[in-house]
């Protein structure tokens, strides 16, 4: 499926990923991957998922630090892990992050930013979205949900 995203419905677009993402497998944790160019809105979508869970710190891309864990006040997914895999230089990378125990909560949902540079390590039913720039306030989402 394929929408637009404009910066104003991105609270309503948010809440319908979380519904949307909450519907698979209950036994392991939800994973949404997203896909798309330096600045077209990974982020951006990140922060408002964490707003809509209930989450109240500040969220920031964790570029540096790769990756940040946030506790939520939502019932569905009870902590909210953040992945950037931008500066990995190598897929195997993400195993010392204990990403194959995060993937065994089921109360987790994993949200990995540039994950093209850890696919083999993605579960088969991640959810994809992928971005594209269509002006400066609009992109195009791409919905792939399993």
């Amino acid at each position: 499926m394929e929408k637009i995203l404009t910066l104003d419905k991105i609270e309503k677009t948010a809440k319908s990923f979380i519904e949307d993402m909450g519907k698979g497998d209950k036994n392991i944790a939800t994973v949404l991957a997203l896909y798309g160019d330096l600045g077209v809105g990974k982020t951006t979508i990140t922060k408002e998922i964490a707003k809509q869970l209930g989450i109240l710190e500040k969220v920031i891309s964790p570029t540096f630090v790769i990756m940040k864990i946030y506790k939520t006040k939502n019932k569905k997914f009870k902590n909210l892990i953040h992945i950037d895999a931008y500066r990995l230089e190598k897929s195997k990378e993400i195993e010392q992050l204990g990403f194959e125990d995060l993937l065994k909560n089921k109360d987790n949902l994993i949200i990995i930013e540039w994950p093209e540079k850890v696919e083999e390590y993605l579960p088969s039913n991640t959810h994809r979205i992928i971005l594209e720039h269509k002006d400066d306030t609009t992109r195009i989402a791409k919905f792939c949900y399993n």
